[in-house]
């Protein structure tokens, strides 16, 4: 394959997209829309790359290519306020120079993120469902379900062609905390006309539907309930929904509940400000949850996917400042496991299984639901967007492919992008050019 000519990145109308963060891998969510010489950009998230040892490595998408070929985003836009989709906003979004368009959760996180004494470009919080033109584009940004507050699918319509760019996303009529997926405007999108969908592969090998929120409360509650001695959870920090979850069992199993680890602070905080958690049944400081009896205390932490220096893995080495688990306490992991930290994790559990600790997973109790959609969801979706093209991103090659073949099922045609692939979509997508692409380390806070 060839380098794009300057014609395809700064004069034809295409449209065209193309990954430099994204495809074949989970993580460093970076993908470009352009058209007639202008460019936009979806998200800006991290990678996370472990290590021998245990330690991880963050990094950001590189923008070799951009610089190479004298690209200027005319804005960045946001989904929704996963770190792999923001993550990497303070590393580049000065380099970008470009305005950031996001919902207000979004934007808090985001700008919780932000030195201060440093000059940022202009980020503007947008309104679900309210169309904006930005140059030669058109983005409308969808709320849909998924695993925190505020996430969107984007609406892309540029050169005579509306693209769906799905986001992270489930199907979820009880989501706990936010609100529901837009079906009527999926539906009336559907009958419009939608040329390609740029989509979500994570759970794309997984038959069936989505398990709710509301399930997963009363699968903790079941859970929790039959333990006897001291209660820690590990989950997602950016679940808000099992935030509030937790929050209400422990006050409904005569426990008090408290959190460790900084990011779920930051979330509880945030969530707090945007009105998304209420303020009771709520959580105690560390140390007053120390000194209650054992049967009487849950914990809430991080380290879920098995960072050493988060405060599940702390716990596991007998390190942790504010707490000492003892024989007979039970950690719930309401979480699933992202590919290439298995290593890492088996460390956690191994530590945690020496030191007496019942260990309870999804595999032995209903107490997680992942934030993707499997093949239920998608046909569901895609019923409603009755889109001609799949381009899928957001997974490893094999759950790209395992997403095409089951969108080719349903009648849809498509690729398999990889990062660095300029794609045509002015008519069935076709990959026209490649591009530089790559990950930079950068450090960790």
């Amino acid at each position: 394959m060839t380098a794009p000519r300057f014609d395809q990145l700064h004069r034809q109308p295409g449209p065209f997209f193309i990954a430099l963060g994204g495809a074949g891998m989970f993580g460093a969510n970076f993908y470009l829309y352009g058209s007639a010489g202008q460019w936009i950009a979806v998200d800006c998230g991290f990678a996370l790359q472990s290590m021998p040892g245990g330690s991880n490595i963050m990094s950001v998408p590189s923008l070799a290519a951009l610089k190479q070929h004298d690209i200027q985003l005319s804005a960045l836009l946001i989904t929704h306020g996963h770190e792999d989709h923001i993550g990497a906003i303070p590393h580049l979004w000065r380099e970008l120079n470009c305005p950031l368009y996001a919902s207000p959760f979004a934007a808090h996180l985001i700008r919780n993120k932000l030195d201060p004494s440093l000059q940022w470009p202009q980020m503007k919080e947008i309104r679900s469902l309210e169309p904006i033109g930005i140059g030669n584009f058109q983005a409308e940004w969808i709320p849909v379900t998924h695993s925190i507050p505020e996430s969107h699918g984007i609406v892309i319509e540029a050169a005579g062609k509306r693209i769906y760019h799905s986001g992270d996303w489930k199907l979820d009529p009880s989501p706990v905390v936010g609100g529901l997926t837009a079906q009527s405007r999926l539906q009336a999108l559907g009958r419009s006309g939608v040329h390609a969908v740029i989509g979500d592969s994570t759970n794309a090998p997984v038959p069936g539907t989505s398990r709710s929120e509301a399930d997963v409360q009363n699968g903790l509650s079941d859970t929790i309930r039959a333990c006897r001695k001291r209660v820690i959870v590990t989950c997602f920090a950016s679940n808000l929904a099992r935030l509030q979850s937790l929050a209400e069992i422990a006050f409904d199993t005569a426990r008090y509940a408290g959190l460790l680890g900084r990011s779920l602070l930051t979330m509880h905080s945030a969530g707090r400000a945007l009105n998304y958690l209420s303020s009771r049944p709520g959580f105690i400081s560390p140390w007053e949850l120390g000194y209650l009896p054992r049967e009487q205390q849950l914990w809430i932490c991080t380290g879920s996917q098995g960072e050493p220096a988060a405060a599940l893995g702390r716990l596991a080495s007998g390190n942790h400042p504010h707490l000492s688990l003892e024989e007979g306490d039970t950690v719930l992991f309401s979480s699933r496991l992202i590919p290439g930290n298995e290593e890492s994790l088996e460390r956690i559990r191994r530590g945690l299984t020496e030191q007496g600790v019942n260990i309870i997973d999804d595999e032995m109790a209903p107490i997680h639901s992942s934030g993707h959609p499997p093949q239920e969801d998608l046909r569901q979706m895609y019923g409603w967007l009755k889109a001609r093209y799949l381009l899928p991103v957001h997974g490893e090659p094999y759950h790209q492919q395992a997403h095409l073949e089951f969108a080719r099922s349903l009648g849809m045609q498509g690729m398999v992008p990889a990062n660095g692939d300029l794609f045509d979509l002015s008519a069935q997508p076709a990959r026209v050019a490649d591009m530089e692409w790559g990950l930079t380390e950068v450090k960790q806070d």
